[in-house]
């Protein structure tokens, strides 16, 4: 299965989310698609090397027109994951808003039938996260954040709450 990988800037879930990465490249063809601001906390989590092993786009060297989006469009991929999300990058997929590389390319994955995993950071009321230096703490998502998870999954959008759960649902797809 070919997958493209998209990594957002948040913090919470990006330790699993290349931990999954690694595992399934094992079987599966995957690219990683990587924001400018996945990129930065992905060096501030101490990741972007670990990234760096896998075919990689990088947000920072598209340019402003995300020319990668148009593999999509040429059924280069059986799967968009994108874990973790953000929410601004849920809302701006939810409201159809493509001015990001991630944005522009779930709305292609999104227009060609190509399924599409969100893995979004603000899954639920609260939810308990880990900084850069292992400190824990809590986040309280708004209800608009929860309002455009609810809006994707009834668009068709594949919502999980763990990146673990990528691996499971990769059955459906087989």
């Amino acid at each position: 299965m070919k997958i493209a990988w998209g990594i957002s800037g948040a913090g919470h879930l990006l330790v699993e989310s290349v931990e999954v990465v690694e595992r399934l490249k094992k079987k599966h063809e995957i690219k990683v698609f990587l924001s400018s601001a996945g990129e930065e906390v992905a060096r501030i989590y101490g990741v972007l090397e670990r990234i760096g092993d896998f075919p990689l786009v990088r947000e920072s060297r598209q340019g402003h027109a995300f020319p990668s989006c148009g593999s999509f469009n040429l059924g280069k991929y059986d799967l968009f994951v994108i874990s973790p999300a953000t929410s601004n990058t849920v809302a701006k997929i939810r409201l159809g808003i493509s001015d990001s590389l991630l944005s522009c390319c779930a709305s292609q994955a999104l227009k060609t039938k190509v399924p599409l995993v969100v893995v979004p950071t603000d899954s639920k009321p609260v939810v308990e996260t880990k900084g850069p230096n292992g400190d824990v703490f809590k986040l309280y998502p708004r209800k608009v954040d929860l309002d455009h998870i609810r809006a994707l999954k009834e668009e068709g959008v594949i919502v999980l709450e763990h990146p673990y759960e990528v691996e499971k649902i990769l059955k459906r797809f087989l």
